[in-house]
C-alpha cells in the first residue's frame, strides 16, 4: 500500500519527535503493516489505530493514536492526525473530518 503524508501530519510528528526521538519509525512500522482488519473502522474509509512507542514501556494503549483514510481501491493510505493518549483523550468527528477533508484536497489526483 502506497502511504500519503499529509502538511498538517507532518508538522504533528515533528511537533512528537522533539519529545519522542523514535515515533517517525514507529509510525513508518506500523503503517507498512496496516490491516483494516486490526483497525477499528469509524466510517467512509477512515480506521483509527493504536502505535506503540519505542520510547516509552507503556505499549499501544498508553502511546500513540492516529486516523488514516484508506482508499483500497487505489492501495492508498493517508494518516491523518496523530496524538499521544496520555495528553488527549479522543478527536471529535468534526475534527476528523476536516482534516480527511484537508487531506482530500491536498492529494486530489491521487485520491
Amino acid at each position: 500500500m502506497q502511504i500519503l503524508f499529509s502538511g498538517h501530519f507532518l508538522s504533528q510528528i515533528n511537533k512528537l519527535e522533539k519529545k519522542f526521538k523514535s515515533v517517525k519509525r514507529d509510525i513508518l512500522d506500523c503503517l507498512r503493516v496496516f490491516n483494516v482488519e486490526s483497525a477499528v473502522h469509524i466510517g467512509k474509509g477512515i480506521y483509527k489505530i493504536r502505535i506503540s512507542s519505542s520510547d516509552m514501556n507503556k505499549g499501544k494503549s498508553g502511546a500513540f493514536r492516529s486516523y488514516v483514510y484508506v482508499k483500497l481501491a487505489k492501495q492508498i493510505l493517508v494518516p491523518l492526525c496523530i496524538y499521544l493518549k496520555s495528553e488527549r483523550e479522543s478527536i471529535s468527528i468534526g475534527e476528523i473530518t476536516y482534516f480527511a477533508k484537508k487531506a482530500k484536497e491536498e492529494f486530489l489526483d491521487y485520491l
